[in-house]
């Protein structure tokens, strides 16, 4: 059986901005990570990191090069296909960008609707199970 790698980065730029004011981020990234594999990324403020993780989490698209997460393409992945990416992976933000306003159970019930496989009161149930 191969251990084929969950997440295959190739050759990776990013940039940010258009024209005059385009800026490149990312610089020809290489990076293969395999199931259960845990990966620490460190680096200065600014390096890149988290463009990188957003790229792989689906959160927009990659430009220029290849990157394979489970099996998919995202580089220049259309919007649709970034959603189904979001589905099938995650993590957990630095700043756990939870909403200040709603109770835990009614972040982790905002979580789930993305998905759209529960009704409202499914994704009620589903939460208090979680927590």
């Amino acid at each position: 059986m191969t251990n084929q790698p969950v997440i295959q980065v190739h050759h990776l730029d990013h940039y940010f901005g258009s024209g005059q004011l385009r800026k490149q981020a990312l610089f020809d990234i290489d990076l293969e990570i395999s199931a259960g594999e845990i990966v620490i990324m460190t680096g200065p403020s600014g390096s890149g990191k988290t463009t990188l993780l957003t790229l792989m989490g689906g959160l927009r698209s990659a430009q220029s090069g290849s990157l394979v997460v489970l099996g998919k393409e995202l580089c220049g992945a259309k919007q649709d296909a970034l959603v189904k990416a979001r589905r099938s992976n995650g993590y957990i933000f630095q700043a756990h960008n939870l909403h200040g306003s709603l109770s835990a159970l009614d972040n982790v019930q905002m979580g789930l609707e993305v998905h759209g496989l529960w009704g409202r009161q499914a994704r009620r149930q589903q939460a208090q199970k979680m927590l």
